[in-house]
């Protein structure tokens, strides 16, 4: 079966049976992506279309390119189609590399373009050909939630969303080592949420890159410029988004929450009209050296 994905049926989407296609309009470019969705892998967000938008956007053409965290392949995809000449999609999750490849082969893209590996965020790249200083683009989309209490086994696609305390493992190994793995005037593009602590994620930005923009104001993050306007600063927000906070996330509310107040960040959820929202920034960072 196939179906034509709808931004505000994102939630329904984590559910379907597998084997489900999704095809996903994106303005850039000339043909509909195709993906075969699977139980154990996150299928993509309206922020993971934003992501894709963004990517499409540029230039791949003969870029060496890495999907951090790729889940269904979604960004890898995108990446191939503009032309990117080598992308290597890491996930921790064995089915997410394993339709990974069956969704870029689905987009009819050559196998000697993509290596897709499994990999606790870098640890795989160590000691491989596609090590240090070798990419132009890291783009990621990681997994937000913090990891339950239970420590339960990873079973379903919202499983494997679970992210280390404060939904921050993935996030934080980007902003930490991915500089180490680009070459000089590479960059990285990622999404980052407000429930997983704006301080901390701006705070690490400019301990890791360098000088960033940041907001007037609580939230370091509530801003969104074009990359090209940023001067002489390493990182920026380049996209800024609310989007409704899916029920997935409302079992998780009291330990975000807490998280927030422990560690002094701006409030993880934005509140309007007696809904709340999940903030999203869309980050891009280069490396100047």
């Amino acid at each position: 079966m196939t179906i034509t994905y709808r931004s505000e049926k994102y939630a329904d989407y984590q559910s379907l049976e597998s084997g489900t296609i999704l095809a996903i309009d994106l303005e850039q470019l000339d043909t509909a992506l195709r993906l075969e969705t699977h139980r154990e892998v996150w299928s993509p967000t309206p922020f993971t279309i934003q992501m894709g938008e963004l990517i499409a956007a540029e230039d791949c053409r003969g870029k060496v390119v890495m999907d951090f965290a790729c889940g269904s392949g979604f960004l890898s995809i995108v990446a191939g189609k503009s032309g990117a000449a080598r992308v290597v999609a890491t996930d921790l999750n064995p089915m997410a590399i394993t339709m990974t490849g069956r969704n870029w082969a689905l987009n009819g893209l050559g196998p000697d373009r993509l290596r897709a590996v499994v990999s606790d965020c870098f640890d795989a790249m160590e000691g491989e050909p596609e090590r240090e200083e070798s990419f132009d683009r890291i783009y990621s989309n990681p997994p937000t939630a913090p990891d339950s209490a239970d420590g339960r086994e990873r079973l379903s696609a919202g499983d494997w969303n679970r992210n280390g305390e404060g939904g921050r493992t993935v996030n934080d190994a980007l902003i930490t080592q991915g500089r180490d793995f680009l070459k000089t005037g590479g960059e990285i593009l990622f999404v980052t949420t407000g429930k997983q602590g704006a301080g901390l994620t701006s705070d690490l930005l400019d301990r890791h890159w360098g000088k960033g923009i940041r907001a007037d104001g609580g939230n370091p993050l509530d801003y969104a410029i074009d990359w090209t306007g940023r001067g002489d600063a390493n990182w920026a927000v380049v996209r800024r988004m609310d989007l409704p906070l899916s029920d997935y996330y409302l079992p998780f509310l009291p330990r975000i929450e807490q998280f927030a107040r422990e560690r002094g960040q701006p409030a993880p959820f934005a509140r309007k009209g007696g809904r709340m929202y999940q903030q999203l920034y869309f980050i891009r960072a280069r490396r100047a050296d």
